[in-house]
């Protein structure tokens, strides 16, 4: 077969050299955005026409053949770029979320959260919510935005199954179900891996020109309080889009 190596690149795509044996194509791909959200790629492949009739149905058999190895490569090149794990390194999924009746409380501190923080505010609102004898609907959520070098706000909230009573700067929300707008990653590790997950989600978001409604926030699945090894933490990482 042809071995192909990179000539140059280009914004839109890049000039590929194909050789084999004596004979070098100087081909070139371009992409070519088919709405926000796909991609469609143009492989073009040149060569001078011989003026003899024999030569010419041998060009041509031989740009049938090439024809079929691009085709190959091409259908490879799509099925590894669908995979979002391959581009961002998470397996970015759209979804809609259900669990939409909320009680959440919030704090401020003048750095991240730690486990402990995190976890007796849960803690206050599974009291809280079982003294009024409603059940937590789903796993804890978490959301920490930092306004400044020195100010975290942080939200936690549990899905419940009615609406609680306010009690000890707890309150009640509710998120708007939106049919497939959430986009979420199922994330294993600390923080760190937790944070590019959010980094891979919003260049996601980038890439197809979606913009955020509403607050990101993670799922925590794993009680963080009761494991100390983070690389075992898991995490579903949520971001609202349209």
């Amino acid at each position: 077969g042809y071995t192909y190596s990179l000539a140059a690149s280009f914004s839109d795509g890049a000039e590929i050299k194909m050789t084999k044996g004596g004979t070098t194509y100087h081909t070139q791909i371009h992409t070519i955005g088919i709405g926000s959200d796909s991609t469609a790629v143009q492989w073009l492949v040149t060569y001078a026409s011989g003026k003899n009739p024999v030569e010419r149905i041998q060009q041509g058999k031989a740009a049938l053949k090439i024809k079929s190895d691009l085709d190959e490569l091409l259908q490879h090149l799509k099925n590894f770029a669908e995979k979002t794990e391959n581009i961002y390194g998470f397996n970015i999924r759209r979804t809609t979320f259900t669990d939409t009746l909320l009680a959440a409380k919030k704090f401020a501190g003048k750095q991240y959260p730690s486990v402990s923080e995190i976890y007796t505010t849960i803690q206050q609102l599974r009291q809280t919510l079982s003294a009024q004898g409603i059940e937590a609907a789903g796993y804890p959520m978490l959301n920490v935005n930092q306004k400044d070098s020195a100010l975290y706000e942080t939200m936690i909230a549990i899905p419940v199954n009615k609406k609680p009573l306010p009690q000890h700067s707890i309150f009640f929300t509710r998120m708007v179900p939106m049919k497939d707008r959430f986009l979420f990653a199922e994330v294993t590790g600390g923080p760190g891996t937790i944070q590019n997950a959010h980094a891979a989600i919003n260049q996601y978001m980038n890439d197809h020109f979606l913009s955020a409604p509403a607050i990101p926030f993670e799922i925590l699945i794993t009680d963080r309080s009761r494991e100390a090894d983070t690389s075992k933490w898991k995490t579903l990482v949520y971001h609202p889009s349209m």
